[in-house]
């Protein structure tokens, strides 16, 4: 095995790693903003989507606004989509 397949493996095991960290944090972000909404603007933790975590993030801000999950969900996600990247390209996936 070269240093290249292995940095790709490597990076491969720490996408679903960052991925699922990221997840943990939404759901503590959830918890923190439903304490303090009415309970008919609460958020369900299940059913995800891109509108729902748009508000998610709005809510967060607004009531927590030196909050710090949500600067730790951005970087989990950046860093998930640079292991993966990085896998792809272990793998041979950009050579020509």
């Amino acid at each position: 095995m070269t240093a290249r397949v292995i940095s790709g493996v490597v990076a491969l095991a720490c996408t679903p790693i960052c991925g699922l960290s990221g997840m943990v944090v939404v759901l503590e972000m959830v918890d923190k903003v439903n304490d303090k909404l009415p309970k008919k603007e609460q958020f369900d933790p299940m059913g995800w989507y891109l509108s729902k975590r748009y508000r998610l993030n709005r809510e967060y801000r607004r009531l927590y606004p030196d909050g710090r999950l949500l600067s730790k969900v951005r970087t989990l996600e950046a860093l998930m989509i640079a292991c993966f990247l990085l896998a792809a390209w272990g793998f041979g996936i950009f050579a020509k």
